[in-house]
């Protein structure tokens, strides 16, 4: 098996010496070029109609074990819903909730309160073009007056699909990982989770899991040598979720999640008085600073922290909306999102958004202090989620 070193200089030609004298060796053959992509269904295929009483419970369900895992895909429908119906801000996506996904060893990579969390990490963490990274935007996307809706999602592993960092192995049937989901309630609410104005006959969800992974690669074909593990194999990335209720006025807010390399921080508002978003947005420090251990590493305005999202990732242009249009509308297809705020580490290989060098990963230990400073407008719930990385290798280009 190569050891991290080799795998860190990939494809390149090795040299070596014998008796003083120069041999060359046979290029490495990287890993995603000697594995191949692979997807198949979970065998995880549930179908609950939703209930107004109150959230229900999906289970814990078995990924089957293939190669290297990459993203648990959820292909997400409701259907059968009859009657006017508004969908809550974060709709439809927020008809998932408790959405975890646990390594064999039980230790949890991913956790989303909701489904709408994990809508965000799609959308800003990285992991695909922009154009294609916002569901909203996606063919498959849909709601309708009746409450019905379509969408898919994935769970994120890989941090990089150029050379497969962050796959896991997945090679033990003995020792699987986990998936636990559960689904709303489809009772109406202001404060959704789904519902403002729910349907006379709640649609039934049907939720379908697929695995997308790499072959195991041979060891060597035609002569060459493989790289048979991803980079740095066991790096591991984490997306977890934290709630701070903070008052109005100034505030000092300390992050709790520190100790690995910080890849993306993407921080959710919403005011307590309401428990929306668009509010939130409102009440969202102008301007906000970020501290690390008592420095100042970003201080920005409202309007410049909006316009370096958008520059990054081209979300709410201008020129999709009509030429009489003078405000973005917000939450829509291709659009920035009321109250969310995105701290990135990802933008460096070509100043937008993922496949990085992971140059800019913002180093933590478990005593730093990692704190957002601001004034809020009024007292707001501020869900951060934080997507941090464990390496255990060379892994930086």
């Amino acid at each position: 098996m190569p050891t991290a070193a080799t795998m860190q200089t990939a494809g390149g030609t090795q040299q070596g010496t014998k008796n003083g004298k120069a041999q060359n060796v046979q290029p490495l053959v990287p890993f995603i070029r000697a594995s191949m992509e692979h997807r198949e269904p979970c065998g995880i295929d549930v179908q609950r109609q939703l209930l107004t009483s109150g959230a229900q419970d999906l289970g814990v369900f078995d990924v089957p074990a293939y190669g290297y895992v990459r993203s648990i895909v959820l292909v997400v429908t409701g259907s059968g819903g009859l009657g006017a119906t508004t969908f809550y801000e974060d709709g439809p996506f927020s008809v998932l909730q408790n959405v975890a996904l646990t390594e064999p060893n039980g230790a949890v990579i991913a956790q989303f309160n909701s489904g709408y969390e994990l809508f965000l990490a799609n959308k800003w963490g990285g992991y695909a073009n922009p154009i294609g990274a916002d569901a909203r935007m996606a063919p498959t996307t849909s709601t309708d007056a009746t409450g019905n809706f379509a969408f898919v999602l994935r769970i994120p592993i890989e941090l990089s699909g150029r050379d497969g960092l962050g796959a896991l192995p997945n090679q033990n049937a003995a020792a699987t990982f986990k998936l636990r989901m559960s689904l709303a309630s489809g009772a109406a609410a202001a404060t959704g989770p789904l519902y403002s104005a729910a349907p006379t006959t709640q649609p039934t969800v049907r939720v379908q899991v697929y695995l997308e992974a790499w072959d195991q690669p041979e060891v060597a074909v035609a002569g060459m040598t493989n790289q048979v593990t991803p980079p740095a194999m066991n790096t591991t990335q984490f997306w977890s979720a934290q709630i701070y209720n903070v008052g109005a006025g100034a505030q000092t807010t300390r992050l709790t999640r520190v100790g690995n390399y910080i890849r993306n921080a993407i921080f959710i508002c919403r005011t307590a008085a309401t428990g929306l978003r668009t509010t939130g947005q409102t009440n969202w420090p102008d301007p906000l600073s970020v501290i690390l251990d008592a420095r100042p590493i970003d201080t920005a305005s409202k309007t410049l922290w909006t316009e370096q999202m958008w520059r990054r990732s081209g979300y709410g242009s201008r020129a999709q909306y009509a030429a009489t249009t003078v405000a973005e509308t917000k939450d829509a297809a291709g659009s920035l999102d009321n109250g969310v705020f995105v701290l990135d580490f990802t933008h460096e290989f070509d100043q937008s958004l993922g496949q990085e060098n992971r140059d800019l990963w913002l180093p933590t230990l478990g005593s730093s202090r990692f704190e957002l400073q601001g004034s809020f407008g009024a007292a707001c719930s501020v869900t951060v989620l934080t997507n941090d990385v464990a390496i255990a290798g060379p892994v930086f280009l």
